[in-house]
């Protein structure tokens, strides 16, 4: 397998659990808190996935999704957004951005991997 998934968040907490779990199913896992160092990572390592929230400091989940979706370089890159944002409009607005899908937390772990084998099998 050993597919790359960053995850963005700054929440301490969620690097710590997803990083369990994602690197305990075989997938390499590399973080970044905030927009700068998300641009960063996947600059050096090109993820094949970015589990990514909305509510950061500074630059938006939103904004981020957007950003690399513009671009011909990342714009294959999948990008499901994790948050706590769970009103019909924001997920819309995940969606009207580029995100590949949209996960409410609180997430059910075993669904959340579910979710993720099956967006990397379809890539």
């Amino acid at each position: 397998m050993n597919e790359k998934i960053l995850i963005v968040d700054d929440e301490p907490q969620i690097h710590v659990v997803l990083s369990k779990l994602l690197q305990k199913e075989g997938y390499l896992v590399s973080h970044a808190y905030n927009a700068e160092e998300a641009y960063k990572e996947v600059e050096k390592e090109k993820p094949d996935l970015i589990l990514l929230d909305v509510m950061m400091p500074k630059v938006s989940g939103i904004e981020v999704c957007n950003r690399l979706k513009e671009n011909p370089q990342t714009k294959d890159i999948l990008i499901m957004i994790l948050s706590a944002k769970d009103a019909q409009a924001d997920r819309l607005e995940g969606f009207t951005h580029g995100a590949d899908d949209y996960v409410s937390k609180p997430f059910h772990l075993r669904s959340l991997i579910r979710k993720i084998q099956h967006m990397l099998q379809k890539k």
